[in-house]
């Protein structure tokens, strides 16, 4: 079993990309997803750089926040993405809209870190990937750039974890879900996707997100680790597939 620990919404908020800077440097995750669109995202890649952290993969992102190019087929009327399944289900989003968002995002990166960072794999935020348009431009960019992607919905063409497990984030956040997945795969040639939404929470964090268990997270995969749950594994990131 190789194993990739993956924290989505780096950048959402500062006190986020704090937590999980820290479970990267202390080795309890090792991968995350950047929303490269969003205020904290430049904050985000600074830490990114200051530590000399490059397991960073872009979270594509069109539910949350502005987009990087005006284009009135994805926002409200004050300019925001419309959220969530309203996007998912936007009769006018088109595939040219997703990529050309999306490729936004990815020359973002290379934006915000002058060329230093460079995005190791592609996932998408909000289960965007329910949407064919945004699947298949999410499809096309991995395929253009040699990324991998997230199992989910995407042809045998691209690289990608075997397993996406995803039992543990927001709905059994505890320490037995984690030795369960561990059990259940460690035996295996399988290369397992862990999907949490750690980070740290504070009183603006609260403000952005609904999601708030994102701290206890961080905690039980520390405790993981610090139990010797990953001893018998290899933890691995997206660059390693």
């Amino acid at each position: 079993m190789k194993l990739i620990i993956n924290s989505d919404d780096f950048g959402l908020s500062k006190s986020i990309t704090d937590g999980i800077v820290e479970g990267i440097l202390d080795g309890y995750i090792t991968s995350t997803s950047l929303m490269a669109n969003l205020p904290d995202a430049e904050y985000a890649v600074k830490q990114a750089l200051k530590h000399n952290i490059k397991c960073v993969g872009l979270h594509c992102n069109v539910t949350v926040g502005k987009p990087l190019i005006h284009n009135p087929n994805l926002v409200d009327a004050g300019g925001v993405f419309l959220y969530n399944r309203k996007q998912i289900e936007n009769p006018n989003l088109t595939y040219e809209d997703a990529y050309n968002e999306i490729m936004a995002q990815v020359k973002k990166v290379d934006e915000l870190s002058n060329g230093k960072l460079k995005i190791d794999h592609i996932d998408v935020h909000h289960h965007l990937e329910d949407n064919e348009y945004i699947k298949f431009a999410v499809h096309d960019i991995a395929k253009e750039l040699n990324l991998p992607v997230r199992r989910q919905g995407y042809s045998l063409g691209l690289r990608r974890p075997d397993i996406c497990y995803h039992d543990f984030t927001i709905e059994n956040v505890n320490i037995e879900e984690i030795e369960k997945m561990i059990n259940q795969y460690k035996n295996t040639n399988s290369v397992v996707e862990l999907i949490t939404h750690s980070g740290f929470i504070d009183d603006y964090t609260k403000t952005i997100t609904s999601y708030i268990e994102r701290d206890k997270e961080l905690q039980i995969l520390k405790q993981a680790k610090e139990s010797g749950f990953f001893n018998s594994i290899e933890l691995i990131s997206f660059k390693d597939i």
